[in-house]
């Protein structure tokens, strides 16, 4: 790949590399993802540099993951320099179902400009396709231009070694579009070389994507936090009964749907950040667990939200739900109550005197409720362990309750909230950091070029999460009473991260579409301005933690 390279412009460089790692398939969950990794290792090793130390450039393998995926690295060492900055950035995509009948030609960059070129449905993707300015296809955005974006940048400082000012990290991570499973594992490569090469992270630059926020937004963001997610779900169980005789149960659906409205995109429950896109919770499975038609009302309905935390602790967010959903649920078990007497009214039969209760808990009040009930709630628990790893991790949570409440029996309706993967820490580097304070003056000087605006959390899921994290340790051990069989599931090296705490920024790649068909890069921005913005900053964080 170098002898296609070396004679070629930045921007160049930065497009072939985009055009051909999108031509190479990496779709979350398939082989493509060891095939990329296998390629972006011949690419790095056909530099000049890592020709003669082939050693600075190897993988990381994901313990017992089925696939064999693994992260990739490669390390340019300034000689008795220990400050080092990371280049990362992952390289599995979604899938490509979204392409239709185009699928057999989503990763093929230069048929699908061809194609959006006449697309009429579509004005703005049209005349993106006609500039010549987009790069299309999957991943192109999100995020192998971003890849490509850091091979461009390591190969340029291995070939200008007086502008290293420090040691230079890659990392390409695995995994990132589900579980975030690649830089989990890649925290305890980065603590290995942390002490056996007495390396000190100055900081990390991610490259992941930047979008217009609304119609006619000429900005490029720059970010200097990640935000956190928690998957929220509620294990609902309602009184099942007839059809016909509908109003003596609790149907589980219409308590999931009084959820569903109560949090759901409502912005009544985002943290009040000021000039920062805080996202609501939004529903990512709603599902009642009747596998065959029959005329008795769902029992067990299932349900989890994504939401995103910023500075709140996870734990303080999970129990504003629950006494939102606890008060939600009161005045449902009421306007069930006003319908059933209208309508026994309506038949001229008397109103009956029934109690209906709803009862809400987390995880944690669910255990110690079970505990009052007599039951041995570590045996149980444990014994339900052994077949958790069958169930994908979305699913264990929901199983283990189901499992508790069988052996409870106690016919009562309720919601537990409680905790399932990912986990995504909020971190975000405080503004009287060296770091913070470079990037503000590389970003103004910059202004003349571009229209650069920065804010504090990356909107978008990102592997900086993990890279540091604001929760202090009592925060997270109340997330983890409600987050079931977590040590075996979804380990999170909590300590690490926090022994690391790698000042992370997101300096990325621009376009439209991530995630959809019309999925594109903005290569003017992408492929000049950017790798040069990174390269400046860079050497501003060299040299202002010079020791």
């Amino acid at each position: 790949m170098y002898q296609q390279l070396h004679s070629l412009p930045q921007a160049k460089q930065i497009e072939l590399l985009t055009r051909h790692l999108v031509s190479i398939g990496s779709v979350n969950g398939t082989t493509g993802e060891i095939d990329l990794a296998d390629e972006l290792v011949k690419i790095l090793r056909s530099f000049p540099v890592f020709q003669q130390h082939p050693a600075w450039v190897w993988t990381q393998s994901l313990p017992h993951d089925q696939l064999g995926r693994k992260n990739v690295f490669a390390l340019l060492k300034k000689p008795d320099c220990r400050q080092t900055i990371i280049y990362h950035s992952h390289f599995d995509t979604v899938g490509i179902q979204d392409f239709g009948a185009l699928e057999a030609s989503a990763f093929d960059p230069t048929a699908l400009q061809a194609y959006f070129a006449t697309y009429q449905a579509d004005h703005e993707v049209q005349a993106d396709a006609q500039s010549g300015d987009w790069l299309f296809g999957r991943g192109a955005l999100d995020m192998k231009s971003g890849d490509a974006v850091n091979l461009v940048n390591l190969l340029y400082y291995s070939e200008h070694p007086a502008e290293l000012g420090g040691n230079l990290l890659f990392m390409g991570n695995c995994v990132e579009e589900n579980d975030h499973s690649g830089v989990i594992t890649g925290l305890s490569e980065l603590h290995r070389l942390q002490v056996e090469q007495n390396l000190k992270y100055v900081t990390a630059i991610n490259t992941d994507f930047n979008s217009p926020k609304y119609a006619g937004d000429k900005n490029k963001y720059v970010y200097y936090g990640a935000a956190g997610k928690m998957l929220t779900c509620c294990y609902i169980k309602g009184i099942e009964t007839h059809v016909g005789n509908t109003y003596s149960g609790i149907d589980s659906t219409l308590i999931a749907s009084q959820i569903n409205l109560l949090l759901n995109n409502n912005p009544q429950f985002v943290e009040q950040i000021p000039n920062e896109e805080v996202l609501p919770s939004s529903c990512l499975q709603l599902r009642d667990q009747k596998d065959f038609y029959n005329v008795q009302t769902a029992k067990v309905t299932e349900m989890y939200f994504n939401t995103f935390t910023y500075q709140r602790p996870a734990a303080d967010t999970l129990e504003l739900f629950r006494d939102a959903i606890e008060e939600a649920c009161r005045q449902l078990l009421k306007k069930l109550t006003v319908r059933q007497q209208k309508f026994f009214s309506t038949l001229g039969m008397p109103a009956v005197a029934e109690h209906k209760q709803l009862f809400v808990y987390t995880f944690a009040e669910y255990l110690a409720y079970l505990k009052t009930k007599g039951l041995n709630t570590a045996a149980l628990v444990a014994e339900f362990s052994q077949q958790a790893d069958q169930f994908d991790r979305r699913q264990v949570g929901f199983k283990l309750i189901d499992f508790l409440d069988q052996h409870l029996n106690d016919n009562q309706a309720k919601v537990v909230l409680f905790i399932e993967p990912p986990f995504c820490p909020h971190n975000s580097v405080k503004k009287t950091t060296v770091v913070y304070q470079q990037l503000v003056k590389v970003l103004k000087r910059s202004q003349n070029q571009t229209e650069i605006e920065l804010k504090e959390f990356f909107p978008y899921l990102s592997d900086s999460s993990y890279l540091a994290i604001d929760e202090t340790s009592k925060e997270l051990s109340r997330l983890q009473a409600n987050f079931p069989l977590a040590e075996q599931i979804y380990p999170l090296p909590f300590d690490q991260m926090r022994e690391l705490a790698i000042p992370a920024v997101d300096i990325g790649v621009y376009g439209k579409g991530a995630h959809t068909w019309k999925e594109r890069v903005y290569k003017p921005y992408s492929f000049n301005a950017l790798p040069c913005l990174i390269r400046e900053f860079s050497q501003q964080i060299w040299q202002a933690t010079k020791e």
